[in-house]
């Protein structure tokens, strides 16, 4: 059995209030961009990433499992990560290694 966590949470830039999500699981950014049209803002999909708004905070998702927040604090911004990453889990656009 894989003991590794299913993510890790980092502050890459203190200064830059931007907050990232490292998960083990690589994103499908067709089906995320199809699962959360129907209610978030998806700003942007290319071939790379997706951004899209979740609680008027701007998420980007790229493939291969990073998730980034921008313009928040840790406080705020890691809770906002879980949630959009148990939101990815949920509507099944995780693909596992």
């Amino acid at each position: 059995m894989d003991d590794r966590p299913e993510h890790i949470i980092l502050s890459p830039c203190t200064t830059s209030k931007t907050i990232e999500m490292r998960i083990r699981a690589k994103i499908d950014l067709e089906k995320a961009e199809k699962e959360l049209s129907p209610d978030h803002d998806v700003l942007a999909n290319t071939s790379i990433f997706i951004s899209f708004e979740h609680k008027e905070k701007q998420f980007t998702l790229y493939k291969s499992g990073k998730i980034i927040i921008k313009e928040t604090d840790s406080g705020e911004g890691k809770p906002l990560l879980l949630e959009v990453f148990e939101l990815l889990k949920e509507r099944g656009c995780l693909l596992e290694d």
